[in-house]
């Protein structure tokens, strides 16, 4: 049994203890964003509306940037941990943390000078595209702390302990829902902020939640934990850290480029309230990330545990307990968005040309949540086993071979519109759902060296 697990639970058991956590908290992750959609879908204009959704792609790609270094730091401190190194894990964390101080920075500075480009290429006009900008400006100045809360969260996931990120989150959900809410709708100077109150309280969660974190881990005497000495830089493992990231980084990118793409046609569709009826059903449909995402996380610490300790059988085994509660999770989902499609938006916005809108969209999405969840928790699986160049090609391939031609051509060429595209995007959720099952049965996966 590798060290990071306890030795008393069933493989089906493991999976839940890992999972519920990481469930709780990309539940309360969801909410950070979530809070700011519906803050300007009801308090403020439907330009607003329209910004933080195009916003939020951005910051996508912001975080998957900053992310990479989670990345690698997830599978190499599961595999330290799996062969009982702890000693090794800590200094992996250490290093992952001030690879990420720096690279946060970077990503920061970045971001900031590229947003007013960026909120352009979304097709955004006028009042819209101001306000996504000075969104985006404020979040970029954020985005060192975003990036040590996700590398202390991801090295703790990786050890096998869910609970203490999650614990985390909750802090910076009560934060962030009422400073923003404050900062936008109470009486000023305390309110009357705008767009800039929701980047300000956003901004304000991440910084307590990446000190909170990182303090707990300096303090802890035990199992993983955070040392000066091993934030001294130590390029062999950094590089480690950016070798079994970098392939997860042009993964997403990829994947990004492809949504983005999306964006740029649905933005420029003869329907200008295309796009804000886009971001809102968007928005609603990530409610069904979270159980995939958190069986992925599940996935990728067992995983990487389990090939640390030498035991491949197992990790294909809790694998597939992983796929089977996510499919079932987002399923679950899939059929309240068919089902609950008006109310779901109605929460969201009050706006009529929304309302319209988002709901049908809502519901093409309902069913295909089992093959969005499939490429979810394999995908996971491949990036735990330090696979990601599979991830990636993979990724890849089903982004620009099958959606973006399929987008274009039921969308545009076709004249469909806003649901074409959306036809479109879930035949592709399917697709690769399939090619992330056949690179699972294949089993290459459990013999990459990381």
């Amino acid at each position: 049994m590798p060290a990071g697990l306890r030795t008393d639970l069933s493989l089906p058991r493991q999976v839940a203890a890992l999972a519920i956590w990481p469930f709780l908290e990309q539940l309360l992750g969801f909410l950070v964003g979530f809070v700011d959609t519906v803050v300007a879908g009801r308090l403020l204009s439907t330009e607003a509306t329209s910004a933080v959704g195009a916003a939020v792609y951005v910051l996508w790609l912001m975080h998957l940037i900053m992310g990479s270094a989670a990345v690698g730091a997830t599978a190499l401190v599961a595999r330290a941990v799996g062969a009982g190194r702890w000693r090794r894990a800590n200094q992996i964390l250490g290093q992952a943390v001030a690879f990420g101080a720096v690279w946060g920075v970077c990503v920061g500075v970045f971001f900031y000078f590229a947003a007013p480009l960026i909120a352009r290429l979304t097709g955004l006009r006028g009042e819209g595209l101001v306000l996504c900008i000075r969104y985006l400006h404020i979040m970029a100045v954020a985005a060192p702390f975003s990036t040590l809360l996700a590398v202390s969260a991801a090295c703790l996931r990786g050890s096998g302990n869910t609970r203490r990120p999650f614990l985390a989150m909750i802090v910076v959900n009560l934060i962030n829902m009422h400073a923003c809410v404050l900062l936008v709708a109470a009486w000023s100077p305390i309110g009357g902020h705008g767009i800039r109150g929701l980047a300000l309280g956003t901004s304000l969660a991440w910084f307590v939640g990446a000190v909170l974190l990182l303090s707990s881990l300096g303090f802890s005497q035990k199992d993983l934990h955070l040392r000066y000495r091993n934030l001294v830089a130590r390029w062999a493992v950094i590089a480690r850290i950016v070798r079994v990231g970098l392939p997860n980084l042009l993964e997403g990118g990829g994947m990004w480029i492809g949504n983005f793409l999306v964006i740029m046609i649905v933005g420029r569709l003869p329907n200008t309230a295309a796009i804000g009826a886009h971001f809102v059903a968007v928005r609603i449909e990530a409610l069904s990330y979270m159980p995939g995402f958190a069986l992925g996380i599940a996935a990728a610490t067992l995983t990487g545990q389990y090939l640390g300790a030498g035991d491949p059988k197992t990790a294909r085994r809790a694998a597939w307990w992983c796929w089977g509660y996510g499919v079932g999770m987002m399923t679950l989902c899939g059929l309240l968005f068919v089902l609950l499609a008006e109310q779901l938006v109605g929460i969201v916005t009050d706006k009529q040309v929304f309302l319209d809108t988002s709901p049908e969209l809502l519901r093409l999405a309902g069913f295909v949540q089992a093959g969005f969840g499939t490429a979810i928790v394999f995908s996971a699986v491949h990036r735990g086993a330090g696979d990601t160049l599979t991830a990636m090609a993979l990724t890849y391939g089903s982004t620009f071979l099958v959606r973006l031609p399929l987008v274009y051509l039921l969308g545009v060429h076709l004249g469909l519109g806003l649901k074409g595209i959306w036809y479109a995007m879930c035949f592709e959720l399917m697709f690769r759902g399939g090619l992330f099952l056949a690179s699972f049965l294949r089993g290459g996966w459990a013999r990459v060296k990381v």
